[in-house]
């Protein structure tokens, strides 16, 4: 194992500082800038929250007003725009993906996010677990998020809970027992401790593994602070449940398609990992956000 996977093993995330050239982050945002003003232009009275599919590209908004609209996340970008697969594809990015997970890489997840302001509110995200959202055979899943512009402590930046994906899986259940997405932080003790903030300038990069607490607060600034996040599976990582993305049961050349290190295989590999099924859901959800409410 070198260094990055002994850290990764330890801790449950990576980071990075300015991994990603700053002439291509500049090039995402100007395509960024672009996509935002077209959708303001598009939809100034019409609203709607698409609905999620393993091929789709929609945004989510924090309103049904056309009056108080905004973006709160672009879901699928790399199914629209060539930049963003480049990005989802990146020889750096998917070396070290490689090396944290096992050897092979399958695209899972693509999303933009847009953390608002603080006085829109809408946009802090609480305390959770990945994988409870998306459990799999085994979990050698990670999460990649990509800062397209200078996170500080002021613009509510990713927080995650150091070794934490090495202990227990929480439950995300509200008390009715329906799936919220979110830990119940007042009735588990969980050691906040040790959790540490995710910081730094456009281009850098962090990698978590699925079972990482993580979260993120407020906005102090005026503006939205936009975040790319990929998310990568082991080749023999099978969904245990539809989770919206590429999956073998709705599409299974669209899932070997997205294998991007490896050779596909219908042979998961079993592990013993715990495991929630995310369900019921009191209803249909588009994002974290609307979820999490």
């Amino acid at each position: 194992m070198d260094k990055d996977q002994i850290f990764f093993k330890k801790n449950g995330y990576l980071l990075k500082k300015n991994l990603i050239d700053k002439k291509f982050i500049d090039k995402i945002n100007k395509v960024v800038n672009k996509v935002v003003a077209q959708d303001k232009q598009k939809n100034k009275n019409k609203i709607t929250n698409g609905t999620q599919s393993y091929d789709n590209y929609h945004f989510v908004y924090n309103s049904n007003s056309s009056k108080n609209k905004e973006i709160l996340r672009l879901n699928n970008p790399q199914n629209r725009h060539k930049i963003f697969y480049e990005l989802s594809r990146n020889r750096k990015i998917i070396s070290i993906v490689k090396k944290l997970i096992g050897g092979s890489v399958r695209f899972h997840l693509g999303k933009l996010n847009f953390k608002l302001p603080n006085k829109k509110k809408g946009s802090e995200v609480a305390w959770h677990q990945d994988w409870a959202f998306y459990p799999h055979t085994n979990d050698d899943l990670v999460t990649v998020g990509i800062y397209l512009e200078d996170c500080t402590e002021k613009n509510g930046p990713l927080k995650i809970i150091k070794n934490s994906h090495t202990k227990r899986l929480y439950s995300h259940h509200s008390n009715e027992n329906f799936f919220v997405g979110k830990i119940d932080t007042k009735k588990n003790k969980i050691g906040f401790k040790d959790a540490i903030t995710i910081t730094g300038t456009a281009g850098t990069v962090v990698f978590f593994h699925c079972r990482s607490i993580h979260g993120s607060g407020h906005n102090k600034m005026n503006s939205s602070r936009p975040l790319i996040l990929f998310g990568y599976r082991a080749c023999d990582a099978w969904p245990l449940i539809n989770d919206g993305n590429p999956h073998p049961e709705v599409n299974i050349e669209n899932y070997n398609k997205n294998i991007i290190v490896g050779k596909k295989t219908v042979k998961p590999r079993m592990t013993k990992v715990p495991t929630i099924i995310p369900l019921p859901k009191k209803k249909h959800y588009v994002s974290i956000y609307e979820l999490q409410k």
